[in-house]
């Protein structure tokens, strides 16, 4: 497992404000590849990459409401 955490600064979040968060990244064995933005207002994108080439995101606004929940297959 290889996890990657980094600051980031000026980015959109998606409430529509810019602003800094962490960038957190990690690879396993069930899940190739997990890409997630933390936003400092509470915001969150989350990319899930699978072994079998399928994908999902989800975008949470700081309110708690899910603005987007899709899983693509391959």
């Amino acid at each position: 497992m290889t996890v990657t955490d980094r600051r980031f600064a000026d980015r959109e979040a998606p409430c529509g404000r810019v602003m800094g968060g962490l960038r957190h990244q990690d690879r396993d064995s069930e899940c190739l590849l997990t890409d997630a933005l933390y936003f400092s207002c509470g915001c969150q994108r989350i990319r899930h990459e699978y072994h079998d080439g399928s994908f999902s995101r989800k975008v949470v606004h700081h309110d708690g409401h899910v603005l987007v929940d899709e899983l693509f297959g391959s």
